[in-house]
């Protein structure tokens, strides 16, 4: 009997700060003292957590039942069957890390692995279809989490910024900490608030014992940073700028390797006057698409959801002001980079790479029914390669006689210029564009065309041919005057997108066609042996299916299936020797986990037909 276990792990910062166990290794053992099982399974994990040496790892590697790594969520999946035999009784779970995130085990930082005892659990086993399944899902403490990151040297500030006033959120900031050093003050990092006025800043304690005169002296030598902060808009105007004696009070001094900090500013209005690169359709940049994986990590609007990736073109939506905050006299002009994923080089989004898309509407003066001019909305839509942008005037009447309708108004188009600038219609309605400003086609770009994967023949295992999408960046960057760098703006919020364009490997055939003198034309009798691959980086599920004009005795047969990562393939087979004579349909679905923001990928069926 085959046990499935289902677990979710993740680990407290502070507060309401936690991030998931991802990329460990969750391993199960037998409880090898028998007459503690009992009370070892109703154990408080809080009290039987134990870091292990290497002594102890190895007196219970025999008792080993199964090991899985966990994704990026911290969720993995152990099967305990028969090899070696399990009964559905206790065990202990341990986990085992060579890494932190943020943190690079390489020359420089080389850390030995870590292994740690959580708990001795008893799973509430429930019975289904396919044997016995459970899950679990646990948080470490945070006394516990952080005293295993300090092992890797990873220290961590999290916090949320406010409005002072309103206790709002303030999302897109950038936030800088700092320590107070006795030579210099140094810089900890920095980073972005996201949707909820969240922000997260990884560390070492390189970054804040070293001095100029280091290496060899290192003035720092024991206790943790003296930190204070500053806060910044995306164009630089300061929100709030602690004085460095801020870093030697009480509760900053000293600070731990997980430390939550609140703060809050004022003038917040500033923020909304200045331009912004929200979201990528739907999914909002700071606080819907991870910034490590490129996976979105929500549904949104009904569609998406964790894990999801994108593909095609993309509907990338903000805001630009008409003119510059500062000076209204200053008409503003933006654009879109992107780094290309081969080669790191910022690359204009412009000509075959600008989609379509409709960036608002101003209001003309235009007889469209014949009946004398009015005032009329005219849309403004950008387009690439090929589209005409004409001067920023209005349409130009055809000429008929008086009394006959115009017709609909054409659109005011732009066409970003040859580096992707684009300028803000000073006739648009409201105070710029807010919400659509480009549409990138990404499968236009070289490195993420993408096309249909490698096959390796149905029934075989795709990994020696499997493909995967790459990250893409994309950067926003403003200006007043395209020709003059100094008038250029960046936007420090970078969005950071895994791009698949890859069609997904759907392959399905019949062993008896392949194996038979007369292919697919001879008629099945006893087996029915279906070869099947489905593969792709982000396959969402796929499964099968028999149908036919006839009923199958016992119903539909249960056939291979499931959801991601990657998919399946194998050889199944079926006894049809008491099934009717008729035709049958034999169909594989498959679905990506993709989207453009804003429409999913559709469910494809690939078909074979036999006959009995």
């Amino acid at each position: 009997m085959e046990y499935i276990f289902k677990s979710m792990l993740c680990g407290r910062l502070c507060g309401d700060c936690l991030e998931p166990l991802s990329q460990v290794d969750v391993l199960l053992y037998r409880v090898r003292d028998k007459r503690r099982v009992a009370a070892l399974a109703t154990a408080n994990p809080k009290e039987t957590f134990a870091i292990l040496d290497d002594k102890a790892v190895k007196a219970k590697a025999d008792a080993l039942l199964a090991q899985a790594r966990t994704d990026d969520s911290g969720r993995c999946e152990l099967v305990l069957g028969e090899n070696p035999k399990y009964e559905g009784e206790a065990f202990e779970v341990d986990v085992r890390l060579s890494r932190i995130a943020g943190v690079a085990n390489d020359e420089k930082n080389s850390f030995k692995p870590v292994q740690f005892t959580l708990t001795t659990l008893q799973p509430q086993w429930r019975q289904t279809n396919h044997g016995w399944a459970a899950a679990w899902k646990y948080c470490l403490p945070q006394r516990f989490w952080c005293a295993i990151r300090a092992l890797f040297d990873a220290w961590v500030i999290c916090g949320r910024i406010v409005d002072c006033e309103t206790q709002a959120p303030v999302p897109g900031v950038k936030v800088t900490a700092y320590d107070a050093d006795w030579i210099q003050d140094d810089v900890l990092g920095s980073a972005m608030t996201d949707g909820n006025g969240y922000f997260r800043i990884n560390y070492q304690s390189i970054d804040f014992r070293q001095t100029p005169l280091s290496p060899p002296i290192f003035w720092e030598m024991v206790g943790g940073p003296d930190v204070y902060f500053k806060i910044e808009t995306l164009g630089g105007t300061v929100l709030l700028e602690e004085p460095r004696s801020r870093g030697r009070q009480g509760d900053r001094e000293n600070i731990g390797h997980c430390f939550c900090v609140g703060l809050c500013v004022k003038d917040v209005v500033d923020i909304y006057e200045q331009p912004q690169f929200t979201h990528v359709g739907d999914f909002n940049i700071s606080a819907d698409i991870d910034p490590i994986s490129g996976l979105t990590n929500k549904s949104k609007a009904g569609h998406g959801g964790p894990n999801y990736g994108f593909f095609h073109s993309l509907k990338l939506r903000g805001y630009c002001p008409k003119t510059l905050p500062a000076d209204p006299t200053k008409p503003m002009h933006y654009r879109f980079l992107y780094i290309d994923p081969d080669t790191a080089i910022e690359t204009p989004v412009t000509g075959n790479l600008v989609g379509e898309v409709v960036l608002g509407a101003r209001i003309v003066p235009w007889d469209q029914f014949g009946v004398g001019v009015q005032p009329t909305y005219q849309d403004i839509i950008i387009k690439g390669t090929g589209a005409v942008s004409p001067a920023d005037s209005n349409p130009t009447p055809p000429v008929v006689p008086p009394g006959t309708p115009w017709g609909p108004v054409p659109p005011h188009i732009l066409v970003p210029d040859i580096q992707g600038w684009v300028r803000v219609d000073q006739k648009a309605l409201d105070g710029g564009f807010y919400g659509s400003l480009l549409r990138i086609v990404t499968n236009k770009i070289s490195s993420l065309i993408g096309g249909n994967a490698p096959v390796p023949g149905a029934g075989n295992n795709p990994a020696g041919v499997a493909v995967n999408g790459k990250i893409l960046t994309l950067i926003y960057e403003t200006a007043t005057d395209p020709s003059d760098p100094t008038t250029h703006n960046r936007q420090m919020l970078q969005a950071r997108l895994l791009v698949n364009n890859w069609i997904e490997v759907r392959e399905l055939g019949i062993q008896q066609f392949i194996s038979g003198s007369s292919g697919s034309c001879t008629p099945l009798s006893t087996d029915l042996d279906i070869l099947h691959t489905a593969d792709h980086q982000l396959l969402h599920s796929w499964s099968m299916s028999i149908t036919s004009a006839a009923g199958i005795p016992g119903g539909a047969p249960v056939l291979p299936g499931g959801s991601g990562p990657r998919g399946g393939f194998g050889v199944h087979h079926l006894d049809i020797s008491s099934w009717p004579s008729c035709s049958y349909q034999l169909r594989l679905h498959t679905r990506r986990a993709l989207t453009d923001g804003e429409i999913d990928d559709d469910t494809n069926d690939t078909l074979i037909t036999f006959c009995l």
